[in-house]
């Protein structure tokens, strides 16, 4: 059962992805990428999970772009941190003019 439970604490949350440590997770890895060009303007949005009962926050892309004023997306990145699965954070980065 402990097992089981641990389990669901370390893959659950915002911060589930395929690159995640059971102790700790500090990994950026690529989203999405198109074919304009690298923009010299970052836009960030992050969303924070705890004991993977509880997530918030607004992590979306089209949120990450309008807090740089970006039309034109080049690609996202995202930063996913995790401690023991239960404290998370995804925080991604948008680039672009």
């Amino acid at each position: 059962m402990f097992a089981v439970v641990a389990t669901a604490l370390v893959m659950g949350s915002c911060a589930a992805v395929g690159t995640v440590g059971a102790l700790y997770t500090g990994v950026t890895t690529p989203t999405a990428v198109t074919s304009n060009e690298v923009g010299s303007k970052v836009g960030t949005a992050t969303c924070t999970g705890i004991l993977g009962l509880v997530a918030t926050g607004d992590a979306g892309v089209n949120r990450a772009a309008k807090t740089a004023g970006i039309t034109k997306i080049s690609h996202v990145d995202v930063k996913t941190v995790s401690i023991l699965g239960i404290f998370t954070t995804q925080k991604y980065f948008v680039y672009g003019e």
